[in-house]
């Protein structure tokens, strides 16, 4: 897989962007298969009124409704702009993701990494062959940080 991580993640930024503008978490996911995207969503619960409505999710259920089908292509990747949560890594343990790029670290620590060592170990029936974080890092961290920040702001005035 020879993908341009930047590029794709920048796409995921772009799909937060959306998010923040309904006044979502502005958190951005996409799958990318054979360099195309197969899927892309971003946070929807506030107005999915949906405890699941996060990005992954959103992604892979736009995969699901555009293929009909729940089992992802082999050597397909997820680019998120944070690192996914306990929720949505089981999610893409279940729909066979492959490898798994996202930008910021979850603040709260409890999400795919705290999962990894059990997912590595084979606990699970599926392993992801790559997990890297930190792709655009800072660009990720900051678009997160900026719409809490400005959210605080709102409350207080």
């Amino acid at each position: 897989m020879d993908f341009n991580h930047e590029q794709f993640m920048q796409l995921a930024l772009d799909l937060g962007s959306s998010a923040e503008r309904l006044d979502e978490v502005p958190i951005g996911a996409i799958l990318v298969h054979d360099g195309k995207v197969i899927g892309q969503g971003y946070n929807l619960r506030e107005k999915s009124g949906k405890t699941t409505a996060h990005a992954e999710i959103e992604a892979l259920e736009d995969y699901n409704r555009r293929t009909g089908q729940w089992r992802l292509p082999l050597e397909t990747a997820l680019y998120v702009t944070i690192e996914p949560c306990m929720m949505c890594t089981g999610a893409l343990l279940w729909g066979r993701v492959e490898s798994i790029f996202y930008g910021a670290k979850d603040p709260k620590g409890a999400g795919l990494e705290m999962l990894l060592p059990l997912i590595e170990k084979g606990v699970f029936d599926h392993r992801f062959k790559v997990v890297r974080g930190g792709v655009l890092g800072e660009k990720c961290g900051s678009a997160l940080s900026q719409y809490f920040k400005t959210k605080r702001s709102k409350r207080g005035a």
